[in-house]
């Protein structure tokens, strides 16, 4: 697999030879277990690693802080977090670094109306402004307000029998 030019911008064609910072400048993924991506022991510090990895400042962690109703857990523990807040901590973590490619894995799973609406205006506001995003969802709503294109998945099972590539 080789990089778009505009997506490479320097770094080289092969993604995998980037180094980290040249990573999570580019392509931000949100996992589908939030946890498995933490890597402090408190909110803040989660929201901070990846500017502070880049050398950017904090303006977009505050907004990100504002945005996705985390404000008030900057000190709490990510791991005792609820699923919805550890969900919205994920998402933010990544858009903290503003990347170019943003692959979200179940973005909106366990949130309120109000927090499903802020992240679904937050995406179509990076979409506007050039961010690429990949979204693996069940929630069709969402995918239509992004107005992306959709692609399903079908079973590779047939009336019982499995269905080879190719096989009539």
């Amino acid at each position: 697999m080789t990089a778009a030019v505009g997506l490479s911008d320097g770094a080289g064609p092969d993604p995998f030879k980037w180094k980290a910072q040249q990573l999570i400048s580019r392509i931000g993924t949100v996992f589908q277990e939030p946890e498995h991506q933490f890597v402090t022991g408190r909110v803040l510090d989660e929201l901070m690693f990846g500017p502070k990895h880049l050398g950017h400042g904090e303006e977009r962690v505050d907004e990100l802080l504002e945005r996705l109703r985390l404000g008030h857990l900057v000190d709490a523990n990510p791991y005792t977090l609820s699923g919805g807040e550890k969900r919205r901590l994920s998402v933010a973590t990544v858009l903290a670094a503003h990347p170019r490619v943003l692959v979200l894995d179940e973005p909106t799973f366990g949130q309120d109306a109000n927090t499903w609406a802020e992240l679904a205006s937050f995406l179509s506001e990076l979409l506007d402004a050039g961010t690429s995003v990949v979204s693996v969802t069940h929630d069709q709503e969402f995918s239509s307000v992004l107005g992306g294109a959709e692609m399903r998945l079908e079973p590779a099972f047939q009336g019982g029998a499995r269905q080879e590539a190719g096989a009539a």
